[in-house]
This record gives structure tokens, sequence and C-alpha cells, in this order.
């Protein structure tokens, strides 16, 4: 693990947390314009993934942190499929602005932000299942992206009335149950959302190994 992988990942965090704060995107986008604002943090975005992508690539793995327990692995792919249902349903469910959210439908019952409690867990469960520098590095700079996603949007939905109702209706977990039940979270996300899913996870689990370079499944022997 190297000084430049540190500064990367910071640069990387940066790049996702300092333009969108409450505080400073209404400034820039009055500034620059809607448009001019989406583009600035996108491009700012990739600019700093790639430059991360490339110091990990240039950083050796770094001394070992830690021993996962010998759950760790088999828990990764016990639970990845659940993240991955939630990324896919998030991706296929009309959310709104965060000041003007949509009545919470389908995913939106099992958790206000399934985006970034997908992104959450991904990085905590890898995290669990490592231990060398260099991804600790990236499941910590990940898994602080989707914890400040998460802090950003419930200050966001506080400040507007229709973001308080949307609070009042939905839960960031679903514990003990999303708000209406199992059965009607289940019926509005759809079969098809849950298969798409799993054929995703499914997808991934194949091209893991060439993808990079390791299998999640080298516990079985």
């Amino acid at each position: 693990m190297t000084t430049p992988l540190l500064l990367a990942a910071t640069l990387l965090f940066l790049s996702h947390a300092a333009p969108s704060w409450p505080e400073v995107r209404p400034a820039l986008i009055a500034r620059l314009g809607r448009p001019g604002f989406i583009a600035l943090h996108s491009l700012g975005s990739l600019a700093t993934l790639a430059l991360f992508v490339l110091a990990y690539r240039a950083a050796d793995g770094g001394e070992i942190l830690f021993t996962p327990a010998g759950w760790a692995a088999p828990l990764v792919v016990i639970g990845m499929p659940l993240v991955f249902i939630l990324l896919t349903a998030r991706l296929t469910t009309r959310f709104g602005a965060l000041d003007a959210p949509n009545p919470p439908r389908g995913i939106y019952r099992v958790s206000r932000c399934p985006g970034s409690l997908g992104l959450l867990a991904w990085a905590l469960l890898h995290l669990n299942a490592t231990g060398d520098g260099r991804r600790v590095v990236l499941f910590v700079t990940m898994a602080a992206i989707a914890l400040f996603a998460i802090v950003k949007n419930e200050i966001v939905l506080s400040r507007s009335p229709d973001g308080q109702a949307f609070r009042a209706a939905t839960r960031l977990l679903p514990w003990p149950a999303p708000i209406g039940g199992w059965i009607l979270a289940l019926g509005e996300i759809g079969w098809a959302r849950v298969f798409g899913g799993g054929a995703a996870y499914l997808a991934m689990l194949t091209a893991h190994s060439w993808l990079f370079g390791v299998n999640p499944l080298y516990w079985l022997g």
C-alpha cells in the first residue's frame, strides 16, 4: 500500500462528498446551471475514479491488517444476492427528487436509500473477507461514500415538507418489517426485479475470477 493510493482514495471521496453537500450543491447549480453542475460533478467523479484505479493497480497488496474469519468469504457469497436485488430495484424504480420524492413504492418500502444501502453492504461484506492494506483502502473508501450519501440524503429530506413526509412513510432499514409489510413491498418490487438481480449476481459470480483475479468460491476447495 502506498501514499498515492491513500491520496487517490481521499480525492475519490471528496469528489462525491464536496459538490453534493447540501450547502454547496445549490450554490454550484446557481452558478453553473443544472446541466453544468451535472457535467462538472460527473467529470470530477470519473477522473478521480480513474486516478484511484491507476493508484490501486500500481500499489502492492500492503501488509496484512487482519485475518478474515473462516465464515467471512461464505458470508459474501450468501449476502451479495441481496445487494444485487437492492441495486437492480433501485435503478428500475423512480424516486423523484430529494426535495420532492415520489410516494414510497416497491424497494422504497424496504429502505428509503436502497442504492446507498446496497453499496454499503457490498463494501462491508468484502471488507470483512479481506485483510490486506490495498483492499482495505478500497472497501473503506466505498463504505465512506455510501455512508456520506445516506447522511446527506437524510439532511436534504428533512428540509422540505415532501421530504419529511417521505421519511415518515419509510425506514432506513426494514426492521422489524417494511412499512406496509413484506407482501406489499415484494408485490410492488415484482419478481422480474428479484430474478433480474439474481441473474446479475450469477453473472458476476461467474466472471469474478476473470475480472478481479479472485474466485469467490475458493473456500469450497
